[in-house]
């Protein structure tokens, strides 16, 4: 089976791709204004997705790989979209779900708002798709040499800390993902079917590994003789 379409969500897929070979700093900075896209306006937005898949395409991925694991995502939104506008009018009696009304101008507010969080959703899809946390290090160390280089100079001791914390938190986002991967293959391989309820099962596991994982990486970067 084609290991794209069996991809982790937001894991890095190796290649040579002109996206893949693009400095850390460039695909940051798209990755920032992508983000922004949706707060300035549709056709912005518009430019951002047409943007997304020729990136996607051009790296072999496609579309449907940067949708990995926004399913929940999707359902969440749309819900929150139809409730925000969903209105029941009172009648003498009580309540009437008969007069079940939507405010369109509201539920097409909140489906673009819903669109809105589902293209930065892809748009760091592919960001990690292509950009190694070591490559996203090496810039944030580089940038804050360059912005803190009069700081760093009175307290050389200091340099490095905060690209270093950026990086670990940008890292933490796709292991999330693949902790969600793990957690979900075993439960559904021990006999726990079902959406909400395999949810309800993993989402506990993998939070205590994502705690776990943060105290290993403190004690470490400890054992190294740096403390955040």
């Amino acid at each position: 089976m084609d290991p794209v379409k069996k991809r982790t969500p937001w894991s890095y897929l190796a290649g040579t791709t002109p996206l893949h070979r693009c400095s850390a700093g460039i695909k940051l900075f798209l990755l920032l204004f992508l983000s922004a896209s949706p707060v300035l306006g549709l056709s912005v937005m518009a430019g951002a997705a047409v943007l997304i898949l020729a990136g996607a395409f051009s790296t072999g991925l496609g579309p449907r790989p940067l949708l990995a694991g926004s399913a929940p995502l999707v359902i969440i939104l749309l819900v929150f979209a139809v409730f925000r506008a969903a209105s029941i009018d009172d009648g003498q009696s009580g309540i009437d779900i008969t007069r079940f009304t939507l405010d369109q101008s509201v539920l097409l507010s909140g489906l673009q708002m819903a669109a809105g969080i589902l293209l930065c959703f892809t748009a760091g899809s592919l960001f990690f798709a292509v950009t190694t946390t070591m490559e996203i290090r090496n810039f944030l160390s580089r940038l804050e040499l360059f912005l803190l280089r009069p700081f760093y100079k009175s307290k050389p001791q200091s340099q490095g800390r905060l690209s270093l914390s950026l990086a670990l938190m940008l890292g933490f986002l796709p292991r999330f993902f693949e902790c969600w991967e793990n957690a979900s293959l075993a439960a559904r391989a021990r006999g726990c079917t079902g959406g909400l309820r395999r949810v309800k099962t993993i989402l506990p596991l993998v939070t205590e590994k994502m705690i776990e994982t943060a105290a290993e990486t403190a004690e470490a970067l400890e054992s190294r003789g740096l403390k955040l």
